[in-house]
C-alpha cells in the first residue's frame, strides 16, 4: 500500500502545512509585540504619573500638618 497523489492532497486539506503554521505563528508574533511595547509605554508614563502624585501628596499633607499643628 503506497502513498499515491491523492492521498497527500487529502492530507494537505485536512491538515496544517509547516509553512502555513509558521506564517501564522509569525502574524500571531507580530500582533504580540506590538502589544507589549504599547504595554511598556502606558507602564513607563504610569509610573511617571503615580511619582507626580506622590510629591503632590505629600506637599499636601506637610501643608496639612503645618495649618493643624501651628504655622
Amino acid at each position: 500500500m503506497a502513498i499515491e497523489d491523492h492521498d497527500i492532497d487529502r492530507l494537505r486539506e485536512i491538515f496544517v502545512t509547516r509553512q502555513e503554521c509558521q506564517k501564522t505563528t509569525d502574524v500571531f508574533d507580530s500582533k504580540l509585540n506590538k502589544d507589549l511595547v504599547r504595554l511598556a509605554v502606558i507602564e513607563t508614563k504610569l509610573s511617571q504619573i503615580t511619582w507626580i502624585l506622590s510629591t503632590v501628596a505629600a506637599g499636601v499633607v506637610t501643608m496639612l500638618i503645618k495649618m493643624f499643628f501651628g504655622g
